[in-house]
């Protein structure tokens, strides 16, 4: 039993009945040779060799009293594998748009509180004879990186399978506490959290001075992203619907796009999904008068910190003039260089240091005001959307012998902001998942395909850029 970390807490706080604080990862599996019996049994085996590895699945949600502290993690005595793990209800062949529609309505319904905060979705019969799991996590569980880590604990290497040491020590559920001791235990930790309060005070004032010092620099200058960002169709209050698009692209066409122009990866995703809105806005009614503002979340483990969520926010602008998209890109490189220099100012620790001076109830309650009252029709967004670049595995990883032939990450959707890109890297691919509300976006699949026909427009000018 431990208590969640005031990171992992927010994530439980700001949930409202429209904003899901989930995190949707749909895994495409090649079965091995000919073998046409892989499905949820073989799953199900695979993760009970495992299970053990990944201590924070059998690990249930327990609320505090009233709130007064954080949620308790605690062994789930009534976990077990078939609960969680389900057969989608999908007839074979099952189509790639189907699919996207069957995540899209999985994405659309929150986890089950009262046990632990994960499931996953066999999908058999996906076309080329393939199979897709489709699995939700809360993301007080994990964030991208420590999603890399599940994904370390629960792939082979090989398609024969790696061997997996047992469990050092048999696992066993834990015993409820009663509500005094609940009580009991909170305000221990409260009180002992208050020590930490005037340091991070502290460290939050050095960081806004320094970073504010910073942000004027840059915007005399020019380059420093502004306090607001535009309004944009996909800005606004959202519902619980979402819809979903799941594209490619090739890992080394866009590492030859960021050779040839002096640029990174996470560049030309930038580049690539503004060139994608740029289409979609201006077949939209036209382009607002401002860049658009991204949110990029920011892996700090180096920075120390426990928990699952070790995560910070860089503000990127998102220039969608000129049309000319080597110019974009170049624009891109430039404001997200600025941006770094400005979250290296502020510190990577700052967003989890203000997380921890909001109380639980005040944090929770002003989440749902501002979602129930819909609050986001009044004023302009800080941010049009999230960019999220994981790194995934280099190599190519196997589930119970099956070869893992994509694996398609998405964020959610954010109250205000009704978009998520995230991007993973994996051996040979970009896997690119986009999460929409679908009140906000009416087409999100002419976003994804606007981010491969970006890349497509990239490389060929790459190709003729001349070397040297």
């Amino acid at each position: 039993m431990e208590r969640m970390t005031q990171m992992d807490a927010s994530f439980v706080y700001l949930e409202t009945p429209t904003m899901h604080m989930h995190v949707v990862g749909v895994l495409i599996l090649e079965a091995p040779g000919r073998r046409k019996s892989f499905g949820r049994a073989q799953v199900v085996r695979g993760l009970e060799e495992r299970i053990h590895l990944i201590p924070q699945l059998r690990r249930r949600m327990l609320a505090v009293p009233a709130g007064i502290d954080h949620p308790l993690w605690v062994e789930d005595g009534d976990f077990t594998l078939e609960d969680h793990v389900r057969a989608a209800d999908l007839r074979a062949p099952v189509r790639w748009s189907e699919l996207e529609g069957f995540v899209a309505e999985v994405a659309s319904r929150p986890l089950d509180r009262g046990r632990p905060l994960w499931e996953m979705h066999v999908v058999e019969g996906l076309e080329g004879g393939r199979v897709a799991l489709v699995t939700k996590l809360h993301h007080a569980i994990m964030d991208g990186a420590s999603g890399g880590d599940l994904m370390a604990s629960l792939f082979d290497l090989t398609a024969g399978g790696d061997p997996v040491a047992a469990a050092e020590v048999p696992w066993k559920p834990d015993r409820v506490p009663s509500a005094p001791s609940l009580v009991g235990g909170a305000l221990v930790s409260w009180a002992a959290r208050q020590r930490e309060v005037p340091r991070a005070l502290a460290r939050t004032l050095g960081s806004t001075v320094g970073g504010a010092r910073t942000w004027r620099s840059q915007r005399s200058s020019g380059t420093g992203t502004p306090l607001l960002a535009p309004r944009t169709p996909f800005n606004g209050p959202i519902s619980a619907a979402r819809a979903v698009s799941l594209t490619m692209v090739d890992l080394d066409e866009v590492r030859e796009i960021r050779k040839a122009f002096g640029t990174t990866v996470n560049d030309v995703v930038l580049a690539a999904v503004a060139t994608s809105l740029r289409e979609y806005l201006l077949d939209r009614g036209g382009l607002p008068a401002a860049p658009l503002v991204v949110s990029v979340p920011v892996d700090v483990r180096s920075e120390g910190g426990t928990g699952a969520n070790q995560v910070s926010n860089m503000m990127v602008q998102l220039p969608l003039e000129p049309g000319e998209p080597l110019a974009r890109l170049e624009a891109v490189h430039r404001n997200a260089t600025a941006a770094k220099a400005l979250h290296s100012a502020f510190g990577g620790s700052s967003l989890q240091d203000m997380t921890g001076l909001v109380a639980p109830t005040v944090m929770a309650g002003m989440a749902r005001l501002y979602s129930g009252l819909r609050l986001a029709r009044f004023h302009r967004p800080v941010m049009n959307l999230i960019i999220s670049n994981v790194p995934g595995p280099p190599i190519d990883l196997y589930l119970a012998g099956a070869r893992v032939a994509g694996i398609f990450p998405m964020g959610p959707v954010m109250e205000g902001s009704g978009l998520n890109v995230t991007v993973l890297s994996e051996a040979h691919h970009l896997d690119v998942g986009v999460m929409a509300c679908a009140e906000l976006v009416d087409d999100v699949g002419a976003v994804g395909r606007g981010i491969v026909e970006a890349v497509a427009e990239l490389l060929a000018l790459a190709r003729d850029h001349p070397v040297g």
